[in-house]
């Protein structure tokens, strides 16, 4: 399935067609269910309260290990032409994310 993921706890993406994941647990649902999206905008910053019970925050970042580590591990391919954007108000956390998602990419590219 061809389809664009948006992570975001509380925001709408601005035009397209999109998938909509307000928690790093309703990504990856969302990924098992329907395999890799051709395309993901990350925010950083997810509210703590979409994890009931669990008490670690978890973060774009964090979704972003998890993705590339479930591609790493086999799990997943990634599909031509994937790409990615950091739409985070937090200039540290997209940073992170976008370094990470480079050199993960960089290192798909190697293979």
């Amino acid at each position: 399935m061809n389809y664009k993921l948006f992570l975001d706890d509380i925001r709408f993406p601005s035009t397209g067609d999109w998938i909509i994941a307000r928690s790093m647990n309703d990504a990856i649902w969302y990924i098992h269910n329907h395999g890799i999206p051709s395309f993901i905008s990350f925010d950083h910053d997810l509210m703590n309260t979409h994890y009931i019970g669990d008490t670690k925050e978890q973060t774009g970042y964090h979704f972003a290990k998890w993705f590339a580590e479930y591609i790493i591990d086999g799990k997943g391919v990634l599909p031509d032409g994937f790409g990615y954007y950091v739409h985070s108000m937090n200039p540290v956390g997209a940073d992170n994310i976008n370094k990470f998602m480079k050199n993960f990419l960089d290192h798909m590219g190697e293979q």
